[in-house]
């Protein structure tokens, strides 16, 4: 019996829901060997907002996929059954604070949990990338400062780290022990995580990168995947 393999997929911003990049949609749906995938949408960053659920149907609508999505901020039971049910999890971005209070009031983390142990792709933009990690550095109640995630992958992780601002102060962070090593993700940039570790890095626009940063370097992800672990993006 194969061992599933569990997957997360974390872009640090583009995709559908920024009206750009749709090459990292894609990237999220290959990883997947199904052919008619069950794909769900969370906005719960965005409060559900409508334009960005409409964004999710107008990307894929066209496409021969079961398309649904969950509107966790107004109404929670269903849930369990609805994600897995789904190959894939997308969730959107907007203010991450908001969107973990909610699932973690809620013990909705347990159930992300379950979808990702039976080998359901887990994806998101931004706040939807981050959630994924022990550690963020995230600017949702006005200032970069750290907040924990749920822990499906160890570390931390900031996402648009083409902002200079964003990626000095998460340096900063780890250098003084207020996050733990991590991974840095420029917009346009999509990482793949397999069994928790980062396996590829693929990038939509010219000189976007990820990163792995600890107390002593700052190493583009690719080298750091090649020095670490055996490159295995097989499905």
């Amino acid at each position: 019996m194969n061992k599933i393999k569990k997957k997360i997929v974390a872009i640090g911003g583009g995709g559908f829901t920024h009206r750009s990049d749709k090459d990292l949609d894609q990237f999220v749906l290959n990883q997947s060997d199904t052919i008619n995938l069950k794909i769900g949408f969370l906005a719960t960053a965005s409060k559900d907002d409508k334009y960005k659920v409409d964004l999710f149907y107008q990307r894929f609508n066209k496409m021969s996929h079961e398309l649904s999505h969950f509107n966790l901020c107004s109404n929670i039971d269903g849930f369990n059954n609805w994600i897995l049910k789904k190959d894939i999890i997308y969730v959107g971005g907007g203010n991450t604070s908001y969107m973990l209070k909610i699932w973690k009031q809620n013990e909705l983390d347990k159930i992300f949990r379950k979808a990702y142990e039976n080998g359901i792709i887990l994806s998101g933009v931004s706040a939807g990338a981050v959630c994924w990690f022990d550690w963020i550095l995230s600017d949702s109640d006005g200032s970069l400062k750290p907040l924990k995630g749920i822990s499906l992958i160890s570390g931390s992780c900031t996402p648009h780290a083409s902002e200079s601002k964003r990626i000095e102060q998460f340096k900063n962070n780890i250098k003084n022990n207020k996050l733990s090593p991590g991974i840095a993700i420029e917009d346009g940039v999509a990482v793949l995580f397999i069994d928790g570790k980062p396996s590829e890095v693929y990038s939509s626009r010219k000189d976007h990168n990820a990163y792995f940063i600890d107390t002593n370097k700052k190493i583009s992800l690719k080298e750091y995947i090649e020095k670490n672990y055996e490159q295995n993006i097989s499905k």
